[in-house]
C-alpha cells in the first residue's frame, strides 16, 4: 500500500514556450515547499479526487485559467519526499495571461528548450517532465 501524499500540476505550453510562476517563500510564517522556486501550476489531490481533476482545479484557482480536463496530457508520475506528483501538459494555442492568487509572486513565459541552462532556482524534476514532453512531442510529429 501507498502511503505517499498525491499531488497534480499542470504546464501550460504554447510552441516552444511554456509558463512557469515564481512560489512564494512562506505562508503563515512556515516555509513553502520549492518556495522561491519557478514551477508549474498544482497542488494536493483532495480525498476521492482524480489527479487530472486536481490539475485543472488547481491552475484555476492559482492562475484564474480554466482547462478542462479532456485537454490535459499526462506526462509522468515522479515520487520525491514522500509525494507522488502527477505531471500534465495543456497545449495552449495561444499566450495566456494568468491572474495569480497569493501562492506565486510573479510568472513568465519561458522558452522550453532553455530550462536545463535556466538561471533562477527551478525544481530540476519539473525540467525532466517538461523536456519528455518535449521528446515525445518531436516523437509524435515525426510519426505522423
Amino acid at each position: 500500500m501507498n502511503d505517499a501524499k498525491r499531488a497534480a500540476g499542470v504546464a501550460v505550453v504554447v510552441g516552444n514556450s511554456v509558463l512557469l510562476a515564481k512560489r512564494i517563500k512562506e505562508f503563515e510564517g512556515k516555509p513553502v515547499p520549492y518556495g522561491g522556486f519557478w514551477s508549474i501550476f498544482g497542488g494536493t489531490v483532495e480525498e476521492g479526487e482524480a489527479p487530472f481533476k486536481t490539475a485543472s482545479r488547481e491552475i484555476m484557482e492559482e492562475a484564474q485559467i480554466n482547462i478542462p480536463v479532456y485537454e490535459l496530457k499526462f506526462i509522468k508520475c515522479f515520487h520525491e519526499d514522500g509525494l507522488d506528483f502527477i505531471f500534465y501538459v495543456h497545449e495552449a494555442n495561444q499566450l495566456l495571461t494568468p491572474k495569480l492568487n497569493f501562492e506565486h509572486t510573479e510568472y513568465g513565459w519561458f522558452d522550453i528548450t532553455e530550462l536545463d541552462s535556466f538561471q533562477e532556482d527551478i525544481d530540476p524534476k519539473i525540467v525532466e517532465c517538461i523536456n519528455l514532453y518535449t521528446k515525445k512531442r518531436e516523437l509524435e510529429k515525426g510519426s505522423s
